[in-house]
């Protein structure tokens, strides 16, 4: 009876198995991640985002010579300026090879030992450890993500002191939608050397991320069933609320006989920056959970109330196998506090397209 089984155990199991995830980096990986990219960006392009890697060739196209509002003819200062700006952009270069390798001790580097980095959220990492510890935990998450840094500018505010203004454009390997942002990064001169010593993203105004995030979850859309000797459990989903929300229905039935429906709606936390998902029973259980992606893997970690009033938590595992198959396993779930067995990995499958009216055979009189 497999899925089914945990279907009638509590409003948990059903959001377990409705729901399926989409990745959204943590706020405070891609944090630091950025701020980062930001050490670096001096060189390429701007802000280094979490766990994506700035490419040379982006710090090469920003327009640092917005600065030449200077004398016609360039003078000792001027020439100073200058060759500060190219050692920023050719730092910036190191931090996007760092950066590309998924090394996040080297790409830490570029920052002071107690710098600070504030990501768009508001979120604040402070210290050279506390970075690295987030673009290890990004780089292991985001395999493969890039970043592009545009630099709009880097001015020399004084001796050994600069500050570079630009864009990110973060994009993951998986798909999904970019992320972009602005971000201003403070530089300082140590033993000769360009450090970052604070960056902040800033947020575009009135931005609103909520159907683009959940186009992470088109893979979802339409029709899917479980099946077995036993049980057959159908899953229909579809974008509702101009794209804003995913809507699913479930339906389960056991030796023929419908034994559970319900309602799940998922949509983008804007206050928490992740994919946030809400379920609901016929039988009055309801649960709610956040995931994220895990390489492969989708992990979703709900706690809800089954209909007898019990807490009911876990985590459940999604794989994105092909366009017409995807795998789950339900693994460390407690209903009032009993541990569960975990679930075997169950096959997916999206259901065929109904035959038309032209397809269907009609009978012979």
């Amino acid at each position: 009876m497999r899925l089914a089984i945990t279907l009638t155990g509590s409003a948990l199991a059903l959001t377990a198995i409705c729901l399926a995830a989409g990745d959204e980096p943590a706020p405070s990986r891609r944090a630091a991640q950025t701020s980062a990219q930001t050490a670096a960006q001096g060189s390429t392009k701007g802000t280094a985002k979490p766990g994506t890697p700035q490419t040379a060739t982006a710090a090469r196209k920003s327009p640092a010579a917005t600065a030449a509002k200077g004398p016609a003819t360039p003078g000792p200062a001027d020439e100073k300026n200058s060759a500060d700006q190219e050692a920023i952009r050719e730092t910036g270069e190191t931090f996007a090879l760092a950066y590309n390798k998924g090394d996040a001790k080297a790409v830490a580097a570029h920052f002071t030992p107690d710098a600070e980095y504030v990501d768009e959220q508001g979120n604040v990492f402070e210290g050279r450890q506390a970075i690295e510890e987030s673009l290890t935990a990004f780089f292991v998450e985001n395999p493969g993500s890039q970043l592009e840094v545009t630099i709009d500018t880097i001015r020399v505010v004084s001796p050994g002191v600069a500050i570079e203004d630009g864009t990110t454009t973060l994009t993951h390997p998986a798909g999904g939608p970019s992320d972009f942002s602005r971000y201003t990064t403070v530089h300082v001169k140590t033993h000769g050397k360009w450090l970052t010593a604070s960056s902040r993203e800033h947020a575009p105004k009135n931005r609103r991320q909520h159907s683009a995030q959940l186009q992470q979850l088109d893979w979802l859309l339409g029709d899917w069933v479980d099946e077995d000797d036993d049980s057959i459990v159908e899953f229909a989903c579809q974008a509702v609320e101009n794209g804003n929300f995913l809507l699913r229905q479930f339906t389960v039935k056991i030796a023929g006989q419908e034994a559970m429906t319900g309602t799940q709606r998922i949509g983008w936390d804007p206050v928490s920056g992740k994919l946030r998902a809400w379920v609901f029973d016929s039988e009055g259980g309801y649960g709610e959970g956040t995931w994220h992606r895990d390489g492969d893997n989708w992990v979703l970690k709900t706690s809800g109330v089954t209909a007898d009033g019990q807490t009911a938590s876990g985590t459940s595992i999604y794989t994105f196998v092909s366009e017409h198959i995807m795998t789950w396993q339900a693994v460390d779930h407690e209903i009032a506090g009993v541990q569960l067995p975990d679930s075997e990995v169950v096959a997916i499958v999206r259901k065929p397209p109904s035959p038309t009216a032209a397809e269907t055979p009609v009978a012979k009189k």
